[in-house]
């Protein structure tokens, strides 16, 4: 819309005005152009604008508070109202209605940024604040001061356009995506073993969380009864991937039929291949190409959430993760897996979790039962959990008045508030809408350290705008120190040697779901050179990539060839490139607990909140002293593993 004569006309007569800010002037007026459109006004308008609203001393300042404070209403009376809508789908409510779908699509927030843009609020962020790249960030990080933390983070507020039916497409694309996974639950009753045997009771299990879960379970007990029914359940997961679990067997259309999972059978018939799990990945991914054109800093969606969300560029995330993957670590991990379950390593033994404290024989539900017996229970209970975890009684208090416990229609996440004076939610699957097990429990763990963390980085930062942590792994992170606690807190006394064996047991969840976050890297790569395909090449992608990481990195530690299991996880396929922050978080944590390990949780957890949503790269400078890495983690583990082997 905006002519360069247009605007030379205007930085000419600012640089008059106002000869100190000369770059400023020149970065706002061109980044208010570029996103200045026909149905904003004229190029007389434009001039106008930027004339009357360039504000430099006192009037800046003044221009930064309102936006801290009014923002703050904005995101949390909208993002409140979001929530109560969701409500029905989020939260095991009872049935869920094709009313209350709908309701969960009705994002309050879809016309947000189309709103600031139309009312020209978001042309005076843009004309004022300099957006910075990444890399200008990352070179600058120990120059800046909170307040330019503060307007940086102002400044990327209104760095895109999307207009408001393309985010309600998206919006609506993840609303589905969601229902899709939240209601792919297995019936086990209804499996067959490779012997053409039913082997499971009455059991429902979501995939890939509960599935997964549920071959952990068979670890306490090695016997050959627990291995077939890994092996079913593993047949299963890898089915997923394939597209040979029957869509008729999901939605349950025929009650008495029974699905083998070995012989592709369902009904006695053998099935077809289905590609409906992969066309919820193909719609997320069309969604997002739709809004690329309107992001003027990062125009690519893989781009949006390696730079502008974590501030951790691709190519340093897929470095740190080849490292976990390619240590030999990993190799010396399996051999111990080999003696400790007296076989060959099956491909489920991925998720094998049997690094714990063997002296201690406890059945972890009854655990559960006898503390937390249900999910009210648990609510009363989070203030003393915080007390166990070192907060102090005020502090303890203080967050546990703010957190919300509800019970989760599917495997369980966290919501935080966005405005003060809102509580965090945190949802937890559990039986019957009421019973809580151990595997309930351990969610229900790392979502407080989730909710723990949306509280502080809300209630305690010093500027609205820093509000958060830099990326999701930072919060994955505090999750996963709080999860590691599960035990303690319910009375089961680790040993000395606990630390070692968490250490060997962190880095094979790593390395784990290291390989699964490159599958998703590496499909979204593959997804925009490719730009147009059908589900029915994307599930050949996914087969092909899951395959290729699993004979680079797997096959030489298990010795089976050409699984497609890393391509399993749910998140792929309604939640776009969020699996990387697992590993990374895994990595985080690590480097946090070893803070920890001297220091008091409840003692540097607000101190470490209080950084905010500064880059990582300095977050974790500033919290722990030491850079980020993967380093620590490998060196941790091998460390623990010399130390077993010295004991045997």
């Amino acid at each position: 819309m905006i002519n360069n004569r247009i605007k030379t006309k205007i930085k000419t007569e600012l640089f008059k005005k106002y000869p100190k800010d000369k770059e400023r002037i020149k970065i706002g007026v061109e980044q208010a152009a570029n996103l200045w459109a026909k149905e904003d006004g004229t190029e007389k308008n434009f001039y106008d604008f930027c004339l009357n609203n360039f504000k430099t001393g006192e009037e800046l300042e003044s221009i930064f508070k309102k936006f801290e404070t009014n923002l703050e209403y904005i995101n949390g009376y909208l993002t409140a109202l979001y929530l109560r809508l969701r409500t029905n789908l989020d939260e095991d409510t009872g049935n869920l209605g094709e009313v209350d779908k709908l309701f969960a699509n009705l994002n309050p927030l879809t016309h947000f940024t189309e709103d600031m843009f139309k009312t020209k609020l978001a042309f005076v962020i843009l004309l004022n604040y300099p957006i910075k790249n990444l890399k200008e960030i990352i070179k600058n990080k120990d120059r800046y001061s909170r307040k330019e933390w503060a307007e940086i983070r102002i400044g990327q507020y209104f760095s895109s356009r999307v207009p408001s039916e393309i985010s309600r497409k998206i919006s609506d694309t993840y609303s589905k995506c969601a229902e899709y996974v939240y209601s792919y639950y297995i019936n086990m009753s209804k499996i067959a073993d490779i012997n053409d045997k039913k082997i499971f009771e009455e059991l429902k299990l979501i995939s890939h969380w509960g599935l997964r879960d549920q071959i952990k379970l068979y670890y306490a007990e090695n016997n050959e009864e627990n291995i077939n029914k890994q092996k079913t359940i593993y047949k299963i997961m890898e089915n997923v991937v394939l597209g040979s679990v029957p869509d008729e067997f999901i939605e349950n259309k025929e009650k008495d039929a029974v699905y083998n999972p070995f012989k592709y059978e369902y009904n006695g018939k053998k099935i077809k291949l289905t590609n409906s799990r992969y066309k919820n990945l193909l719609n997320i991914f069309n969604a997002h190409k739709e809004e690329d054109k309107y992001h003027l800093s990062y125009p690519n969606y893989i781009d949006r959430v390696f730079n502008q969300q974590r501030e951790i560029p691709f190519e340093e995330a897929e470095r740190m993760l080849k490292e976990i993957l390619s240590s030999a670590v990993g190799k010396e991990i399996g051999n111990i897996i080999k003696r400790k379950m007296n076989r060959k390593l099956e491909v489920f033994d991925i998720w094998y979790n049997g690094f714990r404290d063997n002296s201690v024989k406890i059945n972890l539900d009854d655990a559960v039962k006898k503390r937390y017996p249900t999910i009210e229970d648990f609510q009363k209970g989070i203030k003393d959990i915080l007390i166990k975890l070192d907060f102090d009684k005020k502090t303890a208090e203080y967050l546990s008045e703010k957190i919300e416990v509800d019970p989760s229609r599917g495997a369980g996440h966290a919501w935080g508030p966005r405005m003060r004076g809102e509580k965090a939610h945190l949802r937890t699957r559990v039986i019957d809408a009421k019973y809580m097990n151990w595997q309930g429990f351990n969610t229900a763990m790392h979502e407080l350290g989730h909710c723990v963390e949306q509280i502080f980085t809300l209630y305690d930062v010093d500027y609205y705008s820093l509000t958060g942590v830099p990326n999701t792994a930072f919060t994955e992170a505090f999750a996963f120190v709080f999860q590691n606690k599960s035990l303690e807190i319910l009375g089961i006394k680790p040993s000395k040697d606990t630390e070692i064996f968490n250490s060997i047991q962190t880095f094979w969840d790593t390395r784990e779901i290291a390989g699964v976050a490159l599958v998703d890297m590496y499909i979204w790569k593959w997804m925009y050179e490719k730009q147009k395909f059908d589900e029915n090449e994307l599930r050949e992608k996914v087969i092909e990539i899951s395959r290729d990481i699993w004979n680079k990195y797997f096959y030489p530690i298990f010795d089976i060839k050409n699984s497609p299991i890393l391509g399993v996880y749910s998140h792929m396929i309604y939640h776009g490139l969020y699996l990387p922050d697992y590993p990374l978080g895994h990595i985080i944590a690590y480097q946090i607990e070893e803070y920890f390990k001297d220091k008091s949780i409840g003692g540097e957890m607000k101190r470490i909140c209080q950084l905010g949503n500064i880059t990582p790269l300095k977050w974790m400078k500033e919290a722990t002293g030491k850079e980020l890495n993967a380093k620590e983690l490998i060196n941790g583990a091998q460390n623990s593993i010399e130390i077993l082997k010295e004991k045997v």
